[in-house]
């Protein structure tokens, strides 16, 4: 699977995350719809970890990190000392590395 992430003010769409299959079809929109978690104001950066979960660097209004879990409804899970957060990354270890763009370093995360 790969996420690809549509900003939406350059689009004229809602931002969002959409979920691809190998075949390029959209089996999930992530960040439109609050029943389903978070709504996203600016979604950047992107990974996929192992099972099936999607986190998504937010450098919108609220500066956080979301993850929206492979079946069910997401939630943040950094939500604090970000400034326009917009690259992430999973390190084998269980870590989550974190770009954050306004204060001009790199933050890890535990993740798992």
């Amino acid at each position: 699977m790969v996420a690809v992430s549509e900003r939406g003010s350059e689009t004229g769409r809602e931002p969002c995350v959409k979920v691809l299959e190998p075949g390029w079809n959209t089996v999930r929109v992530l960040g439109v719809c609050s029943g389903m978690g978070p709504v996203l104001a600016c979604p950047w950066g992107l990974c996929i970890d192992g099972d099936g979960n999607v986190l998504v660097a937010d450098w919108g209004e609220q500066h956080k990190v979301v993850l929206y879990p492979a079946q069910g409804v997401g939630w943040p899970i950094i939500s604090q000392g970000l400034s326009s957060p917009r690259g992430l990354a999973l390190l084998p270890e269980g870590h989550l590395v974190v770009s954050d763009s306004m204060h001009h370093c790199i933050k890890i995360y535990q993740y798992k």
